[in-house]
């Protein structure tokens, strides 16, 4: 099969790496006493306050492969082929005065211009509902000019009454991101009854779909998704936002007309632009950082441990920090001493570069983590220095085993309609106050009156609760059934 060729790096040493030397974040300590408590703090459900970043806007540019075009439909191997530089910030931008979720230029959303109900309807063809969730449904959506196809996110504002600064957080940051590792927000409309927002619209599956679908997976081929979803935290960071959920559901594939692929990212409902350290604690489990737990106060750093928990995944199929008894407790004790494991056989055939850049990615010293960019400039992401032998079977036999969401999916574009259904509604039963901090006497610093209404709505009580409260038993994954018992009894007391 024609791939994307790089080179390929000598055989593991069989070395471990433990890791961060230092002990992390004690759970007990809690944010510091200078922390100001009126401070101008971002929160998910806040809009920015004051311009992030001034770069004038630019134009999306097309994909041009860097190495060969060609590659096997069935490998994800040709995600190398985008190398694409980060853009610029849109021209849209989130001013001090929180914007509304009509537009306020002709060129508001990514250089694209806001429609009328009229013109909306009159450029796109408006075909049946294929995703319907608590706050929003998506229909397809064809541009009737060009045939191409996106999704039209409907969103009815009567079951966001009161809670409507949730989802201009979210539409204001979408605003602002161009990036061809990202999905864009092409067109709005706003009415008096629903919000209408086309959207990029991605079938090619999500990252585990690559996986699993594929006939060959290598090491090569993980180190390209490394790199696009590098390229789009570096992008992102470079204008203060911070993702807060990056995980394998949120990551789509993008297939293009010459067989190459690309992964963009999704779901901005946690999102927000960082102007001083964050406490809330939110999240999907397994990839959260640990200073989040600690509650310490966090910035962009946590989106980057998520991606080294990602990284982790690909090149073995579980994940670096798992609870034995499937306790979210012994998960975060884990996550917070960040004793970090490549246990035998998985990790035998594992280059010592890939092993490095992960143990950089996991430091639970956030100050000390890798950025976005030293992740692009590490030879294991930059160079095509990677193993070949296909671990295809191997890595998708342990998704299958530890991640439910890699079971059969109807088609490769519900995983993409998932992504653009969930609003930052849906995102309330991702975000509480933890047991700690009510031991403690001490409140969420981004807690607001409007998550707990949110929570208390029916609609967000029925969804997957992603971040139960403490004292809640979480199924992360467990342990390798064969994994040796000197990684087994790794558990902190």
């Amino acid at each position: 099969e024609c791939r994307v060729m790089k080179s390929s790096y000598s055989r593991s040493s069989g070395m471990r790496y433990t890791g961060s030397k230092s002990p992390g974040p004690s759970r007990r300590s809690k944010s510091p006493a200078s922390v100001k408590r009126g401070g101008h703090y971002s929160s998910a459900y806040s809009s920015a306050k004051s311009p992030v970043n001034g770069t004038p806007s630019s134009q999306l540019s097309t994909p041009k492969s860097t190495k060969s075009s060609s590659s096997s439909p069935t490998s994800p191997g040709s995600f190398r082929g985008l190398k694409i530089s980060p853009h610029g910030g849109s021209s849209s931008n989130v001013n001090g005065v929180p914007e509304s979720l009509h537009c306020q230029s002709p060129e508001g959303v990514n250089g694209n211009k806001c429609s009328g109900s009229s013109t909306i309807l009159e450029k796109y063809k408006v075909g049946k509902v294929i995703g319907d969730g608590n706050f929003a449904v998506v229909k397809e959506c064809v541009e009737r000019s060009t045939g191409k196809e996106f999704a039209l996110k409907i969103i009815d504002k009567a079951k966001c009454c009161g809670k409507e600064h949730l989802i201009e957080n979210e539409v204001s940051i979408l605003r602002r991101v161009k990036h061809p590792n990202i999905i864009m927000l092409i067109e709005e409309m706003d009415t008096p009854t629903e919000l209408y927002l086309v959207m990029e619209l991605v079938k090619g599956g999500d990252l585990f779909d690559a996986i699993t679908s594929s006939t060959k997976y290598t090491e090569r081929d993980g180190s390209a998704m490394v790199y696009n979803l590098a390229s789009a935290l570096k992008y992102l960071h470079g204008l203060s936002i911070v993702h807060r959920d990056i995980k394998p559901e949120n990551l789509l594939v993008c297939e293009y007309p010459d067989g190459t692929k690309s992964l963009k990212l999704g779901d901005f409902g946690l999102a927000t632009v960082v102007e001083g350290p964050l406490y809330t604690v939110c999240g999907t489990p397994t990839y959260v950082a640990p200073e989040i737990i600690a509650e310490t106060g966090y910035g962009l750093k946590v989106d980057i441990w998520a991606a080294g928990v990602i990284t982790y995944i690909l090149l073995c199929g579980f994940p670096p920090f798992r609870s034995e008894n499937n306790l979210q407790e012994d998960l975060f004790d884990q996550i917070l001493v960040g004793k970090l494991e490549f246990p035998s056989p998985y990790w035998d055939n594992i280059t010592d570069s890939a092993k490095e850049l992960i143990s950089l990615m996991l430091h639970v010293n956030a100050e000390a983590r890798y950025t976005a960019a030293q992740i692009l400039s590490h030879p294991w992401v930059s160079d095509d220095a990677s193993q070949e032998n296909n671990m295809q079977a191997e890595v998708t036999g342990k998704l299958k085993q530890h991640f439910n969401n890699t079971l059969p999916k109807q088609n490769n574009t519900s995983a993409g309609v998932s992504v653009i259904m969930n609003t930052a509604l849906d995102k309330a039963s991702q975000i509480f106050c933890s047991k700690r901090s009510q031991d403690s006497g001490r409140a969420g610093m981004e807690k607001t009156s409007a998550i707990t209404a949110a929570a208390d709505d029916p609609g967000v009580a029925g969804s997957k609760t992603l971040f139960p409260a403490a004292s809640e038993p979480l199924r992360s994954p467990p342990l390798p059934a064969s994994a040796s018992p000197e990684f087994a009894g790794d558990q902190p007391g």
